[in-house]
């Protein structure tokens, strides 16, 4: 079951029920880069350097982005985002999740001409729990008075009840691609899509997964009592274990520091005791060398 946004304005609330109960998801935010503290420096678009929080629901994490007035025209609404600044920059929302769900965020990717043509722009997208995508846009055809907007999409299979999602550039240079009209959708799981392998790739409401078809019928068909038999895959805490060996490698690496500073010492005082003796036995012979 997929609901979509209706309209321009992201925010929406699309309400499902599951499990005798219901829960409301409202997407990301500002989708559009519309509103927020916006204060042109005089060319259409202002630099927001990290740490930054100026567009209302998104956060500029690294590098520096520009917020994109009347530089070029943006595809919905008035502001867009080029995702490199000065350079490479990245912008991120965090939003409310439901473990086991699917989530499609939609974009619209274009890149800044002002860099010569042909530029290829590329960014990658993220959220937490997912894999990365990458994604690139030649700006070919492009000028600042006529963008080429594509539409995008990057899904993930939320994890967690609070997701992040994250737009990166790994374009070099202040010419960067450029984002708009970010839209945020929810599709639930239903019990047929355990079929043909499907529950291989699912999992419930606490993260467990299904260790056969069956058992993933039974959490759908007893709306989720009957939890995934296969337990989340927790990864062990290593941090102990590689202290206590960074502690054990440095009481060994001291203890064999000191015998080799004692060894030394005593090959040291050796040479000269021999040395001195030597000197001595000849001692008319170096005065005359002198």
């Amino acid at each position: 079951m997929r609901r979509a946004r209706l309209g321009v304005a992201l925010g929406f609330i699309a309400a499902i029920a599951f499990a005798g109960s219901a829960h409301a998801f409202t997407g990301a935010s500002n989708g559009s880069f519309e509103t927020g503290t916006y204060v042109d420096n005089g060319s259409g678009f202002q630099q927001l350097d990290a740490p930054n929080a100026s567009i209302d629901g998104w956060s500029v994490d690294s590098g520096s982005v520009d917020w994109v007035g009347t530089y070029w025209t943006a595809p919905d609404g008035a502001m867009s985002v080029d995702l490199s600044g000065a350079d490479a920059g990245s912008l991120s929302q965090s939003f409310d999740t439901t473990i086991g769900n699917t989530y499609t965020v939609a974009f619209l990717l274009s890149g800044n001409p002002a860099g010569g043509v042909p530029l290829l722009t590329t960014l990658e997208v993220s959220a937490t729990g997912g894999t990365t995508g990458m994604y690139s846009h030649d700006t070919t055809g492009s000028d600042l008075t006529t963008m080429v907007w594509t539409p995008e999409t990057y899904e993930f299979l939320a994890t967690s009840a609070t997701t992040t999602i994250s737009f990166a550039s790994t374009t070099a240079g202040p010419f960067g691609p450029a984002i708009d009209n970010v839209v945020v959708t929810e599709t639930v799981p239903t019990k047929d899509e355990c079929k043909n392998g499907g529950w291989q790739s699912m999992i419930d409401n606490a993260g467990n997964s299904f260790k056969n078809q069956g058992d993933c019928v039974s959490y759908f068909a007893t709306k989720g009592k009957n939890l995934g038999a296969v337990p989340p895959v927790v990864v062990a805490d290593t941090t102990a274990a590689d202290s206590t060996a960074a502690d054990v490698k440095h009481s060994t690496k001291h203890q064999d520091k000191t015998t080799a500073t004692t060894q030394t010492t005593e090959r040291q005082h050796g040479k000269v005791k021999g040395k001195s003796q030597h000197v001595h036995g000849h001692g008319s012979k170096s005065h005359k060398s002198k």
